[in-house]
C-alpha cells in the first residue's frame, strides 16, 4: 500500500456513480479520507463546510466548481483538480493516480507559498517606500523650515498654507488621496527660498526689480530640489513649488502659465499662500485683517487667482479660515 495521501481529505465531485466509486477506491488506496458529492453545488457546500485539502472534479463539475468556489480566480480555496489530470497511462501502475495527486498537491502548496511570499515582499516594498517617502518629506520639511525661519516670524506659515490648501481641495471635491498629498506636499512650496540671500529675503521695504528677479528664482529652485524623486507625493510637491506663483491671467512666474494650464495644486496653494502672507506681518508689510485679506482674494478672481478656487475660498468662510487653533488668530 502507498500512503502518499495519508491524512489527506479528498472531496470527489460530479460524474456517474461508477466513475466516482472507482476513483474514490484508487485514492483511498493511498490512505486518503474520501468524501463524495453528487454534483458541483453539493461539492461547493461541502467545501465551505468541511474545508477539504483538495477537490477532485469529474466532467463538467470542474468548470462549475471553479465558477462557484473561485469566480475571480484568486486561488484562495482548496486546490481543484480535474479527474482527467489523474488518468492512468496504459503502462502505469495502479497507484499512479495517488502519486499524481500527491505531486499536484505539493505543487499547489509551493505555488501558494510563493504567492504568500510575493504578497509579503510587496507589502514590505510598499512599507519601505512609504517610510522612504516619509523620510524624504521630513528632511525637505526641515529645509523648508530653515527657509521659513528666515522669512516668517510666526514659524508656522508652511503648515497654515497646507491646512488651508487642503480644505480648499476638499471643498472642490478632490479625492481623499489628493487632499492628503496636498496637505503633505504644500509645506514644501517655498523650499527654494533656502537659496535666496538674507540680504534680499529679509530686506525691509520694497525690493528693487533686480532683487525681485532673484526672489522669483525660488520657484524653480524648489522644483529642482523636489524633482526626479520617484514618489507621487514629491511629484505633487514639485508641481506646487514650481507653479504656486503662476497667475490666472498668465502674468505669473516662472513659466507664465495661464488659466487651467496651471496645475490645480498650484492654484490652491497660491490662494492659501497669499491669504496667509496678507494676514501676517512680514519685514516688508503690516498684517491685514482677515476681512481685508479675504476681500483681496475675492478681488483677484479671474486675474491673479482661479475664480473657482476663490469661490471655494469664499464658501469656506471666516469660521473655517479660523478653525485651526493658532492658525489665523482663532
Amino acid at each position: 500500500m502507498d500512503d502518499a495521501l495519508a491524512g489527506t481529505r479528498v472531496l470527489i465531485a460530479g460524474g456517474d456513480g461508477d466513475a466516482v466509486r472507482e476513483l474514490g477506491a484508487r485514492l483511498a488506496a493511498g490512505a486518503a479520507h474520501i468524501t463524495l458529492a453528487a454534483d458541483a453545488e453539493a461539492a461547493a457546500q461541502a467545501a465551505f463546510a468541511d474545508g477539504p485539502d483538495v477537490i477532485v472534479a469529474l466532467g463538467k463539475a470542474e468548470s462549475e466548481l471553479r465558477e462557484l468556489l473561485d469566480p475571480r480566480d484568486l486561488r484562495s480555496g482548496p486546490p481543484l483538480v480535474g479527474a482527467a489530470d489523474l488518468e492512468l497511462a496504459a503502462d502505469e501502475e495502479s497507484l499512479g493516480a495517488v502519486r499524481r495527486l500527491r505531486a499536484l498537491l505539493d505543487r499547489a502548496v509551493l505555488e501558494r507559498r510563493a504567492r504568500d511570499l510575493e504578497s509579503a515582499l510587496a507589502a514590505l516594498t510598499v512599507g519601505r517606500r512609504r517610510d522612504l517617502d516619509s523620510l524624504r518629506v521630513e528632511l525637505l520639511r526641515r529645509l523648508a523650515l530653515a527657509a521659513e525661519y528666515r522669512d516668517d516670524n510666526t514659524r508656522e506659515h508652511t503648515e497654515r498654507v497646507a491646512a488651508l490648501a487642503a480644505r480648499l481641495g476638499q471643498r472642490l471635491g478632490l479625492s481623499e488621496l489628493a487632499i492628503t498629498h496636498i496637505r503633505d506636499a504644500a509645506p514644501l512650496h517655498d523650499v527654494g527660498k533656502i537659496a535666496i540671500p538674507d540680504s534680499i529675503l529679509l530686506k525691509p521695504g520694497r525690493l528693487s526689480a533686480a532683487e525681485f528677479e532673484v526672489v522669483k528664482t525660488h520657484a524653480e529652485a524648489g522644483a529642482r530640489v523636489l524633482a526626479d524623486a520617484d514618489s507621487e507625493l514629491l511629484e505633487v510637491a514639485e508641481s506646487i513649488a514650481r507653479s504656486h506663483h503662476e497667475r490666472w491671467d498668465g502674468t505669473g512666474y516662472p513659466d507664465a502659465l495661464a488659466g487651467p494650464d496651471i496645475p490645480l495644486v498650484g492654484r490652491l496653494v497660491h490662494v492659501a499662500d497669499v491669504f496667509d502672507v496678507l494676514v501676517h506681518e512680514r519685514p516688508y508689510k503690516d498684517a491685514f485683517s482677515v476681512e481685508d485679506a479675504a476681500e483681496e482674494i475675492s478681488g483677484g478672481a479671474g486675474s491673479q487667482f482661479d475664480p473657482e478656487v476663490v469661490e471655494a475660498f469664499s464658501g469656506l468662510g471666516a469660521r473655517v479660515w479660523l478653525a485651526a487653533p493658532g492658525l489665523y488668530g482663532g
